[in-house]
C-alpha cells in the first residue's frame, strides 16, 4: 500500500508503515537459542513465543497450531484467569554437552506444565507448580527446574495457569554452572532471611519490654515481608508438607496483606494521625479493615480478582506517607522524620517497581525481580536507625518527666507540710475564739438578739474551721499511716445513732435509720467510722431540700457491713461523679454551701483503712446514694 493511498501526513503515514511492517516480526517464529561450548548459562529472553487461551481447555495437540506471538522481553500477563503457553527452540553445537538443566520461574506458578521433545520423536511432560506435591518435582530445587537432553535441536512447550500475577521466565544451565548459582543464591538469601528474623525478635521482644506498640507492629511487618519473600523465593514449598502445597501462594499473600495491617498500623501510631491528621487516620482504619477482610480469599482463586485493587491501595498509601512526613518534618523538624522518609521512600521505589511487573507494566528481569527484596532489607536497617533515634528521644523525655515529677512531688510534699503545720496552728486560735465567744454569751445573758446572732455565727464559723482543720489533719495522718485504727466489737445500732445526734436534733427528725439484724455487731474503729458515718450524713443534710427525708440503712451479711444513705437532692452528672473524692473538688450543686471538699475523700480513706470500698451512684434530680462496704 503506498503513502498517498493511507491519505495521512508523511509523518503519521510513516510511523503506520512502521507498526504494519512490525506486526508479522511480532508473530514470526522466535530464533533457536544456540548452545556452544563456551555457554555455561543462557537466558531465553527474547526467545520466547506466547499464545493466550482464554477457554483454558485446549490440549497440548491443538495448542501446536495455535498463533504464537514473539515475546522480546519477560513481560508478564498481569492477573487474569486465561491459560498461558510458550515455547522456543534449542539448538546444540556438536562442541556443546548433551545435558543441560531449564529453570523456569516465577516460583509462585499454580500449575506449570513442560513438553520437551525426545530424540526419538514425541515429547516427555512434566507437572510442576506450586499447587503440586514438590517431591514430584525432577530436581528438587526452590525453582522449577528440569533436565534436558539436546541431541541436536530441541523444542520445548511450557503451559502455565495461575491465581497468581502470571510472569514467566526461562534460563537453560550447564548442570554444574545451576548448582553453584544456586548454592551462592540461597546463602544470599539465607543471609537475608536470618537478618529479617533476627530483626523481628528483637523488635518483638523491645515492643514487649517497652510495652511499645510501634515496636511491636514494625515486628510484625518485619516477619511478613519474611513470609511473603519465602513465598515469591520458591522456599515455602521445600519447608511445607506437599500435602497443603496449595497453601503455599495463600501464605505470600496473607504476607503481602497482613504485611500491610502492620505498616499501617505502625505508621498511623508513629506519625500520630489521631492527633495531628483524623481524617488520614480514619481512611488508614479502613485500609486495615480492607486488608482483614480480604484475608479469607488469600485461599481462593477470587484473589486474583481483587489483587489489582490491593496493589492500587497500597499505591495509594505509599503516596500519602511521604507528603504526611513531609509536613510533620516542616512542622517539628525533627531528625527521626527525615530518617523515616528516607526509609519509606526506598521500599516505595522498590515496591512500585515490583507491583508494575506483577501488572504486566513493566518488564521481568533481575532489577524488577529482586528490587523490592533488596529495597526491604535497605528500608529494616534505616528504619532501625530511626527507631533508635525515637528511643534515645524516648528515653530523653522520660528522663525529664521523672526529673519534673520529682520536683512537683517535693514541691507538693513542702506545700503539705506547710498546710499541716499551718493548719495544727489553728486549733488553739479556734478554741480560744470559741471560749471567748461563748464566755461573753454567758456573761451576758440579756445580749440583743441581733449581737446574740452574731455570737453565735463566730461560733459556728469557728466550728466549721475547726473541723476543717481536724479532717485535713486527719486525712494526712491515713496518707502517711501515721493513725492506727483502734478495732474493736462494736454495736452498729448505737455507733450511727450517736453520728445521727452529732447532726442535731432538727437534722435527726429527717433521719431514717434501719438495721438488719437489729442486734449487728462488727470489729471496727468506732471513733473513725462513727466520723465517716457522720460525714456522709452532712453531706446528705447539706444538699437536699430542708424538709426533704434522709434513709442511712446497714445490713450485715457474711461478705461484711454495708451502710448506705440515700438523700433527694440535686444528684450529681457523670462528669462530676467521676471526680467525686478528689480533694478539694466540690460539685456545681454546692455553690453557696459550706464545705471543704474534704469529707468525702477523708470518708474514703477511713474505708480503705478498713479494708473497704466506698462507692456512689448519682440520680440526676432525684439525690445521690452512697455506700460504705467493710470486708
Amino acid at each position: 500500500m503506498s503513502e498517498e493511498a493511507l491519505g495521512l501526513p508523511g509523518l503519521h503515514r510513516r510511523l503506520l508503515i512502521f507498526f504494519l511492517a512490525l506486526l508479522p516480526a511480532l508473530h514470526a517464529q522466535a530464533a533457536p537459542l544456540e548452545l556452544t561450548a563456551d555457554t555455561r548459562h543462557a537466558s531465553l529472553e527474547g526467545r520466547l513465543e506466547h499464545y493466550a487461551d482464554a477457554s483454558g481447555k485446549l490440549g497440548f495437540d491443538a495448542v501446536q497450531q495455535g498463533d504464537f506471538t514473539l515475546l522480546p522481553t519477560f513481560r508478564g500477563q498481569g492477573y487474569g484467569t486465561e491459560t498461558h503457553w510458550y515455547r522456543f527452540e534449542l539448538n546444540r553445537a556438536a562442541s556443546a554437552p548433551a545435558h543441560w538443566i531449564l529453570s523456569i520461574g516465577r516460583p509462585t506458578l499454580d500449575e506449570l506444565d513442560v513438553w520437551v521433545e525426545q530424540p526419538g520423536g514425541g515429547f516427555r511432560s512434566y507437572a510442576l507448580g506450586d499447587h503440586r506435591p514438590y517431591e514430584a518435582r525432577p530436581l528438587q530445587t526452590r525453582l522449577f527446574a528440569v533436565p534436558i537432553d539436546v541431541p541436536g535441536s530441541t523444542r520445548v512447550y511450557m503451559r502455565v495457569h495461575t491465581t497468581s500475577s502470571i510472569t514467566v521466565n526461562a534460563e537453560v544451565w550447564r548442570p554444574e554452572a545451576f548448582i553453584a548459582d544456586e548454592t551462592l543464591s540461597n546463602l544470599y538469601r539465607g543471609i537475608y532471611f536470618g537478618t529479617l528474623l533476627i530483626v523481628t525478635m528483637f523488635y518483638l521482644m523491645l515492643g514487649a519490654w517497652l510495652r511499645d506498640a510501634i515496636m511491636a507492629t514494625y515486628a510484625g511487618y518485619v516477619a511478613s515481608l519474611v513470609l511473603m519473600h519465602l513465598g515469591l523465593n520458591g522456599y515455602l514449598a521445600v519447608l511445607i508438607s506437599s500435602d497443603i502445597s496449595w497453601f503455599n501462594d495463600a501464605l505470600s499473600r496473607i504476607g503481602f496483606l497482613a504485611g500491610t495491617v502492620f505498616f499501617v498500623l505502625m505508621w498511623d501510631r508513629l506519625l500520630e494521625l489521631r492527633r495531628d491528621f483524623p481524617r488520614v487516620h480514619r481512611l488508614y482504619q479502613i485500609i486495615v479493615w480492607v486488608n482483614i477482610a480480604a484475608l479469607p480469599f488469600a485461599v481462593t482463586e477470587t484473589y486474583r480478582l481483587i489483587a489489582p485493587s490491593m496493589n492500587l491501595v497500597s499505591v495509594v498509601m505509599g503516596f500519602a506517607n511521604p507528603i504526611l512526613l513531609g509536613i510533620l518534618w516542616w512542622r517539628n523538624r525533627r531528625a527521626e522524620l527525615m530518617v523515616y522518609f528516607v526509609a519509606f521512600i526506598i521500599p516505595l521505589g522498590g515496591g512500585l517497581i515490583h507491583i508494575a511487573m506483577e501488572m504486566a507494566w513493566a518488564p521481568q528481569n533481575a532489577l524488577t525481580s529482586n528490587i523490592y527484596q533488596g529495597a526491604s532489607l535497605i528500608h529494616v536497617l534505616v528504619m532501625s536507625f530511626g527507631l533508635a533515634l525515637r528511643l534515645r528521644q524516648m528515653q530523653r523525655d522520660k528522663t525529664t518527666a521523672v526529673q519534673e515529677a520529682t520536683v512537683a512531688t517535693q514541691r507538693a510534699e513542702e506545700q503539705r507540710r506547710f498546710v499541716a503545720m499551718l493548719s495544727h496552728e489553728f486549733r488553739n486560735p479556734l478554741a480560744a475564739i470559741d471560749r471567748a465567744a461563748q464566755m461573753i454569751r454567758i456573761k451576758t445573758p440579756k445580749l440583743a438578739q441581733p449581737e446574740a446572732q452574731r455570737l453565735e455565727r463566730i461560733r459556728a464559723n469557728a466550728a466549721t474551721l475547726a473541723g476543717f482543720v481536724d479532717n485535713f489533719l486527719m486525712t494526712e495522718a491515713l496518707d502517711h499511716g501515721a493513725l492506727a485504727l483502734a478495732r474493736e466489737h462494736c454495736a452498729i445500732r448505737p455507733l450511727i445513732e450517736a453520728a445521727v445526734r452529732m447532726q442535731g436534733e432538727l437534722a435527726g427528725e429527717r433521719i431514717h435509720l434501719a438495721v438488719t439484724p437489729d442486734d449487728a455487731a462488727f470489729d471496727l474503729d468506732p471513733t473513725m467510722i462513727g466520723v465517716a458515718v457522720g460525714n456522709l450524713l452532712g453531706n446528705a443534710l447539706r444538699y437536699s431540700p430542708p424538709e426533704s427525708p434522709l434513709a442511712i440503712v446497714a445490713v450485715l451479711t457474711d461478705a461484711g457491713l454495708r451502710i448506705r444513705v440515700t438523700d433527694h437532692g440535686p444528684g450529681m452528672s457523670d462528669n462530676e461523679l467521676a471526680q467525686l473524692g478528689q480533694p478539694y473538688y466540690r460539685a456545681g450543686s454546692s455553690l453557696g454551701k459550706k464545705g471543704s471538699g474534704l469529707g468525702y475523700h477523708f470518708t474514703r480513706r477511713i474505708v480503705q483503712a478498713h479494708g473497704g470500698e466506698l462507692s456512689a451512684r448519682a440520680r440526676p434530680g432525684h439525690g445521690m446514694e452512697v455506700e460504705m462496704f467493710l470486708p
